[in-house]
């Protein structure tokens, strides 16, 4: 089975319809005083409207739940080799 992991998590996702779940990072101002990042899991509907996003302070936390609440979607590697019209950025 393929999962998101601390090696892929930058360019692999769980697609189900027009909804995509992934793992982002950033930080907060509190963060930003302590250096540290965080990680976000979070799902978006037709890749603008963000429908929930959960913190946590560790990429395989952030990984563990992605994978625990999304491993029924489409595993979606977006470096992976695809093919035919239908995977034209033009469409």
């Amino acid at each position: 089975m393929q999962c998101v992991n601390i090696e892929n998590w930058t360019y692999c996702r769980y697609e189900k319809g027009s909804f995509m779940a992934f793992i982002s990072f950033g930080s907060n101002p509190e963060s930003m005083t302590e250096d540290r990042l965080e990680y976000y899991v979070t799902v978006l509907e037709n890749e603008e409207k963000e429908v929930f996003q959960e913190t946590f302070d560790s990429l395989s936390d952030a990984c563990f739940y992605l994978n625990e609440n999304y491993n029924d979607w489409t595993f979606e590697d977006q470096t992976a080799t695809k093919s035919g019209c239908s995977t034209c950025a033009a469409h």
